[in-house]
């Protein structure tokens, strides 16, 4: 499997977002109804991350245990050479989580925010993010 974050948007009454994602061992998905404003901060705030190697970005739709789901993505550098995951935690009910952590590169960070951006104008489009294989820490 590659690595990938990919959120699905539809701007409708109200809006709705399809989020799966996967590691080379673990995957998941849950559909979410979301308030599009909370779309547009996430691009936003991912434009102008990592500032710092300490920096974050957090997305949270609906609660861990909810019968109705939930999704919940950490953007941060896992090392101090400024190497980027996300951290994924998705459900459809309270009975299966997912949780795992996909690593990706800059340039398809960028790739990631401008099909937000799109699918937010357009009202309706896919925004893939993808990740790479871990790194080693062989030296």
């Amino acid at each position: 499997m590659q690595p990938r974050l990919e959120i699905e948007f539809l701007r409708d009454d109200p809006a709705k977002i399809w989020v799966k994602a996967c590691n080379e061992s673990f995957a998941g998905e849950t559909e979410q109804y979301i308030n599009a404003q909370v779309l547009e901060k996430l691009a936003e705030q991912l434009s102008s991350f990592p500032q710092s190697n300490s920096d974050e970005v957090t997305f949270k739709v609906g609660d861990v245990g909810s019968p109705n789901g939930h999704c919940e993505f950490k953007f941060h550098c896992f090392d101090s050479a400024g190497h980027t995951a996300v951290l994924v935690s998705l459900s459809n009910d309270c009975a299966s989580i997912a949780k795992f952590t996909v690593q990706f590169e800059a340039l398809s960070l960028d790739v990631f925010i401008s099909a937000i951006k799109l699918a937010l104008k357009s009202g309706s489009g896919v925004s893939d993010l993808i990740g790479i294989k871990p790194y080693t820490q062989n030296v």
